[in-house]
């Protein structure tokens, strides 16, 4: 990724719009900014769907004639020209993660902690929620000594272990607060990247699976068996995205996060270097759905090879009795299904590890040199049509695609559905 490649920070990031949120965050108006530093947080490519920024205050009070300093990240949406602007608003991406970080998670929090005994965080503390501007300002982790794995090595099992046991939990509470509070992921919490509503996603994906198509030609075997095949979903992936996506009658449901990727988890580490929490971060296509599509989508772009390829149905199992026990825990008094009703609804979700192999995966993975965003994405030029072909000709997924291919095939997830 270039180095100049940063978004800049919102022009209404000033002095006294920060000062007046400390005071809101900390109860103190007599709280002064003597300091603001603003630098970016992540590099255009780094995040698709939104802009970070991290704040570095130094302030005083009345009660304390120490200097204080603090760091809190600012969560914005792209400028208003930015081509992902109005293809993310389509989606209702910036109102939920702003209802889910004010509405949500407080709620969440309170059933970890109160009912099932667990002190970690699950999330990260919000300082403010503001409408106005689409932004939500929250606690800087990486303080605690939060971070993220690397994308490109990927989690192994100790980690994977880790965010499944926190996925899990965060599955269950969001079941039980539906059951407690009906109709609280009624409006707003059914446009995930497939769903009946809105298909903006439908050109990036079709690029991307024609890049990944011409990529095929340097490889006479996969091209033989399997080009044909890509070419055909290029019509049809939408459909059978939203059929994945479909809410089924006897389904378990709940809020899934949506985006469930290595980027999107923290982790907290002890001095051996064994990771001891996890937390959730970016909730903007969180949706009420089955928790069997975030498995997919972390199975797909987030765990070492090794696990995906021969390991996915004892993980899925490890998960669900996670799931089970946290449940019980707070008396769901719905059914919960068995393990082997859940493998099948984990199969009958199986398409969705598809679009996340075969577009998303390796978008996440993407190390080149040209820019990598929405735009370079939806761009008919040659610069995003170079942008979509580098994505594929890099050794790393150029070897991948000779195993995830036929994995994905030997389901018959490459045929017509």
């Amino acid at each position: 990724m270039a180095e100049n490649n940063i978004h800049e920070a919102p022009a209404w990031l000033t002095e006294d719009y920060v000062e007046k949120e400390l005071c809101r965050y900390f109860g103190d108006d007599s709280l002064k900014l003597k300091k603001l530093g603003i630098v970016p947080a992540t590099a255009k490519g780094d995040n698709y769907a939104s802009v970070m920024t991290r704040i570095h205050v130094d302030y005083s009070s009345k009660d304390s004639k120490v200097l204080q300093t603090a760091t809190f990240l600012v969560k914005t949406t792209f400028a208003d020209k930015d081509p992902a602007a109005n293809l993310l608003a389509d989606y209702g991406v910036y109102t939920r993660e702003m209802d889910i970080y004010e509405q949500i998670l407080p709620h969440l929090g309170k059933m970890v902690r109160d009912e099932l005994k667990d002190s970690r965080k699950l999330f990260a503390a919000t300082v403010n929620v503001d409408r106005e501007r689409d932004s939500i300002l929250f606690e800087d982790l990486s303080l605690e000594q939060y971070k993220v794995a690397c994308r490109l090595k990927k989690l192994d099992l100790e980690h994977t272990h880790l965010v499944l046991e926190k996925l899990a939990t965060f599955h269950a509470v969001g079941a039980v607060l539906a059951e407690r509070k009906p109709g609280i992921f009624d409006k707003n919490y059914d446009r995930g990247f497939f769903n009946k509503h809105v298909r903006g996603y439908e050109p990036i994906y079709k690029n991307l699976l024609q890049a990944l198509s011409r990529s095929l030609e340097l490889n006479k075997d996969l091209k033989e068996r399997y080009q044909g095949k890509i070419d055909r979903l290029v019509g049809s992936i939408m459909d059978y995205g939203e059929r994945s996506a479909a809410v089924n009658p006897g389904d378990f449901l709940a809020l899934a996060h949506g985006d469930l990727w290595t980027t999107n988890v923290m982790f907290q580490y002890d001095g051996q270097g064994h990771p001891t929490n996890a937390i959730l971060i970016d909730f903007q296509f969180s949706v009420w759905n089955s928790p069997a599509i975030d498995l997919h989508y972390f199975f797909s772009t987030s765990i070492q090879d090794n696990l995906r390829w021969k390991h996915q149905p004892e993980l899925v199992q490890f998960y669900y009795y996670k799931l089970v026990e946290s449940l019980k825990k707070l008396k769901y008094s719905r059914p919960i299904p068995n393990l082997f009703d859940f493998q099948l609804q984990f199969q009958a979700r199986a398409f969705y590890a598809v679009f996340s192999s075969l577009i998303f995966e390796p978008c996440m993975l993407y190390t080149g040199k040209e820019e990598a965003s929405i735009a370079q994405g939806l761009s008919p030029s040659e610069s995003g049509i170079r942008f979509r072909d580098s994505v594929y000709s890099a050794d790393h997924i150029k070897e991948k695609m000779v195993f995830t291919l036929p994995f994905l095939d030997q389901f018959g997830l490459l045929d017509e559905l």
